[in-house]
């Protein structure tokens, strides 16, 4: 494909290389910020900004571009970078998803609200312009409460807070100083106490969704105390059924004409409650656990339609049920670890990625879904599944010293 593409790429998210490398990217030109990590060659054109969500800079950015070179096309897969490609396509007349439908899926408190008026149950949700007017706003929604900002991923900057007490013991914290420093408002969610939290990822061209798959987390992301994981229900699972019904609601409520996208959905006594839809592809290993079972590649998927092509979807049948999970990690040097052999060899283990050995040092910032190793388990029922990954957790041993120890 002879195109001119412009990537936006923001600070430490890495492509997966068969993306980065991929032909129909044709002349690449990068926009990214101090910091990136994943290195371009010669003949990739990199500007740096300090910020990929400040919209002046980075219109200013691409007109000096545009002095240079075309742009064809924007490659946006990271969250951060959504509402910036939505921008820059929208004020240059680039084809693709527009401001208008960008910030229906990245900013949170517009997201609720078109979702709420498509009809699908949400969380009771309000807007705080800064952290001083969270009890406020609590006070409305009720104690507990989730405070997160209005743009953000990788549940990063998101705290739970249990009441007046806990807020002022929190506003004396550096999690606090981060959510004051932050250019964009907070979201305050009532917390909801769910029995389990799901995810629905999904591939959509023209409206129609052309590939969908429902999982489930180990546990709720924000309840976990030791592993992140997930695994894929079967087709017949009725919560998945459930999930793809609204799922296509929540595309048609913001929207969406193509794109990749990621629900997530919380299952109360009285049925689920849709909680945040992205569109792009999830982070974490969990495209990858995709790709493996269904042999869709999501990350594919994504450039595809973002370039103007229709998604090559080589489905195979899935077998059995496919579960991963990420296991810990946390800021310092990792002096002892289990090793890839031993993981292998436990029961229902089909694959194991090394992401950090021993002697590696683990930086202090870390997501959702940072993790120091990844195993992939299959079972014949998502129960089996789940016992599997809970061996593997059991039997991983990790041990990590402060870097200056």
């Amino acid at each position: 494909m002879d195109a001119n593409v412009l990537l936006l790429h923001v600070m430490k998210n890495v492509l997966p290389e068969r993306i980065h490398n991929a032909e129909e990217l044709g002349r690449l030109t990068v926009i990214t910020e101090p910091g990136h990590v994943q290195q371009y060659g010669p003949d990739v054109d990199v500007h740096l900004v300090e910020s990929v969500q400040n919209l002046e800079v980075m219109r200013a950015k691409v007109l000096e571009i545009l002095r240079e070179r075309r742009i064809d096309r924007i490659f946006a897969p990271f969250e951060l970078g959504q509402s910036a490609a939505g921008y820059l396509r929208s004020y240059f007349g680039l084809p693709g998803t527009g401001l208008d439908v960008a910030n229906n899926f990245s900013n949170k408190y517009v997201m609720k609200q078109r979702l709420a008026a498509g009809g699908l149950p949400v969380t009771d949700f309000r807007l705080a312009a800064g952290l001083h007017q969270v009890p406020e706003a609590a006070d409305r929604l009720g104690w507990p409460v989730v405070i997160k900002p209005v743009i953000g991923g990788g549940s990063i900057n998101v705290s739970v807070i249990d009441g007046p007490e806990h807020f002022e013991e929190f506003c004396r914290t550096p999690a606090a100083e981060r959510l004051r420093a932050l250019p964009v408002p907070l979201l305050a969610e009532r917390f909801v106490r769910m029995s389990a939290e799901y995810h629905f990822d999904a591939v959509v061209e023209n409206g129609q969704v052309l590939f969908s798959v429902g999982s489930r987390y180990s546990s709720p992301v924000l309840a976990r105390d030791s592993f992140l994981g997930s695994c894929i229900l079967p087709p017949d699972d009725p919560t998945r059924q459930r999930m793809t019904d609204m799922h296509a609601q929540a595309v048609s409520s913001l929207g969406l004409d193509s794109g990749v996208t990621h629900m997530e959905f919380f299952e109360m006594p009285d049925g689920l409650l849709a909680g945040e839809i992205a569109c792009r592809p999830a982070g974490g290993s969990f495209p990858e656990c995709i790709r493996m079972h269904t042999g869709v590649d999501l990350w594919r998927a994504c450039l595809e339609v973002s370039l103007g092509l229709s998604p090559k979807l080589e489905l195979k049948a899935e077998e059995g049920v496919l579960a991963h999970c990420h296991l810990p990690v946390s800021p310092g040097r990792i002096v002892e670890q289990t090793s890839e052999e031993e993981l292998a060899a436990l029961p229902s283990v089909v694959r194991v990625d090394m992401l950090r050995r021993k002697g590696d040092v683990v930086p202090a910032h870390l997501n959702s879904a940072s993790a120091s190793a990844v195993v992939y388990v299959r079972g014949d029922s998502p129960e089996e599944a789940e016992a599997a990954m809970r061996r593997v957790v059991e039997a991983y041993k990790i041990e990590i010293v402060p870097e200056d120890s």
